[in-house]
Order: structure tokens, then sequence, then C-alpha cells
């Protein structure tokens, strides 16, 4: 079991599931949640080959320690897409940890202001067409 999701199943969780959708609709805008999390380079090769592929930093950002949070966006950032990366809180049940996710991404030492800008508001604002 799962942490109480009896259905849940981590084959199913792959980002590259998505893949065939990517390449039949190119035109498609598309935000992988949580970041892939924790498939790093399944989420690292489908940003390279489809520039319709967004992902957002939800989950990551307050169920992990900090050091995996940014061992994690330090790979995307570092690869060359802070600008397809966006804030996400994924806070549901839990709203108190919103202020945590803000602080560990805005204290994050390799982003610049740019980047933090890109991430909380520039990405979305982009991937929404706003």
């Amino acid at each position: 079991m799962y942490k109480g999701f009896p259905y849940h199943r981590a084959k199913y969780a792959s980002p590259l599931l998505l893949e065939d959708v990517l390449v039949k609709y190119p035109e498609m805008r598309i935000s992988v949640a949580h970041a892939g999390y924790p498939r790093i380079d399944e989420m690292l090769t489908l940003l390279y080959g489809h520039p319709q592929l967004f992902c957002d930093l939800s989950g990551l950002n307050c169920f992990f320690p900090k050091s995996e949070f940014y061992y994690y966006l330090g790979r995307l950032v570092g690869a060359g897409f802070s600008k397809r990366v966006m804030y996400g809180s994924d806070q549901m049940y839990w709203p108190e940890a919103i202020p945590l996710s803000v602080e560990w991404t805005e204290q994050a030492p390799f982003l610049t202001k740019q980047q933090k800008r890109d991430i909380f508001y520039n990405n979305a604002k982009r991937f929404l067409r706003l």
C-alpha cells in the first residue's frame, strides 16, 4: 500500500507516459505535477525534447527535506529549464505549509532573482497565455 492509497502504482507515475501525447499534440501545453518526482532524469529528457512541457514544484517544496527539494530543483534549473518550472503548493489539506514552500523557494541559494520571479509568476503566466 502506498501511504494509504491502495490503488497507487508507481509504474504509472512515469513522466515518460506523456511522451506519445506530447508528440501527437505538439501545440498542447502540459504541466507535470511534482516535476515528475522522483524521476528527474525522465523529466529532464522530456523537457529537452518538448518545449510545450512545463512542471510544477508542488509537494516537493514541503513534503521532503529541504536538501532533497534543492537537489531536484537544482537539477531542473542547472539543466536550463528555469523558464518552465512553476511554483505550486499542492496544499488542500495543509495550507499552513504554503509559507514554508514559498520561503524554501525564495531562499534557494542557486536561484537568481529573475529565476525566482519566473518560477513564482512569469512561467505560469506564459503557460496559461495570460
